[in-house]
């Protein structure tokens, strides 16, 4: 018997439940200001390879799509790790929780994308997780924004 792969819609939910772990951190005097403007940056790369892999699967170029998830992989990789060592305050932890959310889709979309055959259902599948991610990224940014007007 074959044994099944799992679903990149599997993979992407078992590692968004894996943000929702609460680990204790040192309380730390961080404004919600500088948690966005850490989140900008260190996901600005993420960001340029998802607009990249966007443009490639549009002309469903499977070997720039391919380029592009790697990219974007390494790129949610190392935004995860800042975010997760960023220690702040009890009232955005749910906020990060929310940004590594969003990391965890596009990581877990682009490594099982990246282990299958690129082909057009599997660029569409990695789409559609992107943009279950951006709801999470959508509701950290809500919640800073006002965590910051609240201050």
């Amino acid at each position: 018997m074959k044994k099944r792969k799992p679903s990149a819609f599997a993979l992407s939910l078992l590692l968004a439940a894996s943000a929702c772990q609460d680990t204790p951190l040192p309380p730390i005097d961080t404004s919600a200001r500088d948690f966005v403007a850490l989140a900008t940056q260190v996901e600005g790369p993420v960001e340029e390879a998802i607009v990249e892999f966007n443009t490639a699967s549009a002309r469903r170029d499977s070997p720039a799509c391919r380029a592009a998830a790697r990219r974007a992989l390494e790129a949610a990789l190392a935004a995860r790790d800042q975010i997760e060592k960023y220690a702040v305050p009890e009232a955005l932890v749910a906020p990060r929780r929310e940004e590594l959310t969003y990391l965890n889709h596009i990581v877990a979309g682009c490594q099982a994308f990246l282990a299958g055959d690129a082909g057009s259902g599997e660029i569409d599948k990695v789409r559609s997780i992107i943009v279950r991610g951006r709801s999470h990224q959508s509701l950290a940014r809500a919640a800073l924004r006002e965590a910051e007007a609240g201050r």
